[in-house]
């Protein structure tokens, strides 16, 4: 179902920073308790959208990570990774966009099924594992230039300014990254 090849089309990463070194007055009170939420985002969306939600997967494949990608997981950027591209939906509109990182050596035994986790949202699985854990957060500002394609034609707006976070999980003592940037239509 997914696409095995390399993705071809990679986007500029952005410029990522520990959220205690952004001044306070760049984010509202709003988005800063969005970005640094440390529950499920699937269900704070599930939640806020009065479960209008769904995972729309853009790809799945094999590729290199970004070096920052790579430095997070502990692994040498050469080494290719499972990429999972999803957006997230409320109210038949994307509000997230997701990127999961997830080198070979995690995607055995406890995790093999992610090599196939279709459509179903990740924070489930993840939130519901016992002993995860995960690291503090990184925040970044996107711009149209750090996203794909794909994700630039299911948005309408005609700019482009969003935050975005990532961090690390640690599950059954495997690395996963998980990017989340929230898109145009979401309103915290």
């Amino acid at each position: 179902m997914y696409d095995q090849q390399p993705i071809g089309y990679q986007p500029q990463s952005p410029t990522w920073h520990d959220f205690n070194t952004i001044s306070g007055d760049i984010l509202s009170a709003q988005e800063q308790e969005w970005l640094l939420d440390q529950g499920s985002l699937t269900e704070r969306l599930v939640k806020k959208s009065q479960n209008q939600f769904y995972v729309d997967v853009l790809r799945q494949a094999w590729n290199s990570p970004d070096p920052s990608e790579a430095a997070l997981l502990g692994q040498d950027p050469s080494h290719p990774c499972l990429i999972r591209e999803v957006l997230l939906y409320c109210c038949q509109q994307p509000w997230v966009y997701a990127k999961t990182v997830m080198p070979e050596s995690s995607l055995n035994n406890e995790l093999a099924h992610l090599r196939d986790f279709d459509n179903q949202p990740l924070g489930q699985l993840l939130f519901n594992t016992p002993g995860l854990v995960r690291s503090p957060f990184e925040v970044a500002q996107y711009t149209a230039e750090h996203l794909p394609k794909e994700v630039l034609n299911a948005i309408t707006a005609d700019k482009i300014c969003q935050w975005g976070r990532r961090s690390r999980f640690v599950v059954y003592d495997k690395p996963l990254l998980v990017n989340e940037i929230f898109l145009p239509a979401f309103q915290p």
